[in-house]
């Protein structure tokens, strides 16, 4: 498919903020939460309140036609229900466990398997392991795998190009070989014939280390990218190891991507039997004491992440706590929030009251660093006088709500915020 280069802007990174020190633990929360309704997903329980579970066992099932199960990631009691704030920007009913502190796990459990590592085996395990991408997207990993579509190469995503977030950095640091692993079992399961870990040609210490270890594995190699945003857009490395670009999903050009968590997620599975109840998130910003990256339980409290980190600097004033990135994350009422599988990070940032100008200047930056090329100020006009043609014709559904819009606007509008209402709109009537 022809061309149309995505385009991309340098973005102060901050950092260097996070990554003086390792990874973290922090494994024994006294409660987890796990979501039983993310917008349109309905999770059944599979236990009932009273009920002791160990880590590692079926406790909800997703029950979409891209259904896969998730485990508990602590061994205790089911007290419950309880209304959560969650990385979407709201309050959402999960299922309250307890922790006992015991950590006992159900059979097999981080036993290594003694199968023939075959194609469909690595399938299976990824989904009954229940892993998502730990990119973002939460998107259900063994369905890219387990497709009629002939892939050719899996790419995996190291390029974080969001600021401040430097999970996937520490983790190339630390868990190399286990990453490397992880690809040969996607390259397994999908079919492929060789993959490339697309990254920042900036990161010298993290290439300096895969680079000594590559000579391992032939059909591994990197791909350098620049240090620009939004180079960690599925797209955008498409394009820029493959040369090529799609439609609707990379399969269409013969391509998985996956980000570096979920191919350590991969090789866990494959190797140790175990399910999808832990990651690497970062706690991060002007706000917080001592940001650090932790390997933490999925569905732990955020805010006890942000009290090992010595706390909200004092004199900060008002604040905002940010659940992921500054540019695709939502601002959140509290810092009481879960950790979900999807979430990469949380930032707290002082609110820097600027004076608005609430009107367009019509200056076309948002237009003129749109990543897919698109027209921001017309989609606003359009969907101001609900005209559904022309967001057609605007390609609105073609916006990855990347942020920059927002981020370049001198005059400081919510064009993303607008935007993204338009391209829901827009779906909600065409649906209709």
């Amino acid at each position: 498919m022809l061309l149309n280069k995505i385009k991309g802007v340098h973005l102060d990174g901050h950092k260097d903020m996070s990554i003086s020190s390792s990874i973290k633990d922090y494994l024994a929360p006294s409660h987890v939460y796990l979501p039983l309704v993310i917008g349109n997903l309905i999770y059944k329980k599979e236990v009932e309140i009273g009920d002791r579970v160990l880590k590692g066992q079926l406790i909800l099932n997703r029950t979409d036609r891209f259904g896969h199960p998730v485990a508990s990631p602590i061994s205790g009691t089911v007290k419950g229900t309880k209304k959560m704030w969650y990385a979407g920007g709201k309050m959402i009913e999960m299922l309250e466990i307890e922790n006992d502190f015991k950590e006992e796990a159900i059979e097999g459990f981080g036993v290594s398997l003694n199968n023939e590592i075959t194609r469909e085996f690595i399938i299976d395990r990824v989904k009954q392991a229940g892993i998502v991408g730990l990119g973002g997207a939460g998107f259900p990993t063994y369905v890219k795998y387990d497709t009629t579509a002939k892939i050719e190469t899996v790419l995996i995503n190291a390029a974080e190009c969001e600021p401040y977030i430097t999970a996937d950095y520490m983790l190339i640091k630390t868990n190399c070989k286990k990453l490397l692993r992880g690809i040969t079992y996607i390259i397994k399961a999908t079919n492929a014939k060789r993959a490339y870990i697309a990254i920042k040609k900036t990161k010298i210490e993290t290439i300096e280390i895969l680079n000594n270890h590559l000579s391992e594995y032939p059909n591994i190699s990197l791909v350098l990218l620049k240090d620009e945003y939004p180079a960690g857009w599925e797209k955008y490395i498409v394009e820029k190891a493959l040369g090529v670009t799609y439609k609707g999903l990379p399969s269409e050009v013969g391509a998985v991507v996956n980000n570096v968590q979920t191919a350590i997620a991969v090789c866990e599975a494959v190797e140790e039997n175990k399910p999808l109840i832990e990651k690497v998130i970062t706690i991060t910003g002007e706000g917080i004491a001592h940001p650090q990256n932790f390997r933490v339980k999925i569905g732990t409290n955020a805010s006890n992440l942000i009290k090992e980190c010595g706390g909200i600097n004092e004199g900060i004033g008002e604040y905002w706590v940010i659940a992921g990135g500054p540019m695709t994350g939502r601002s959140i009422m509290s810092d009481n929030l879960v950790v979900s599988a999807s979430l990469g990070s949380i930032i707290i940032k002082p609110k820097n009251i600027h004076e608005n100008n609430p009107n367009c200047m019509g200056c076309g930056k948002c237009s003129s660093n749109c990543p897919a090329h698109l027209t921001p100020t017309e989609i606003m006009q359009a969907h101001d006088v609900d005209d559904v043609n022309g967001l057609r014709d605007l390609c609105v559904t073609k916006c990855i709500q990347c942020g920059l819009c927002s981020y370049v606007c001198p005059s400081r509008i919510e064009v993303t915020e607008k935007v993204g209402k338009a391209k829901d709109w827009y779906i909600k009537m065409t649906r209709k």
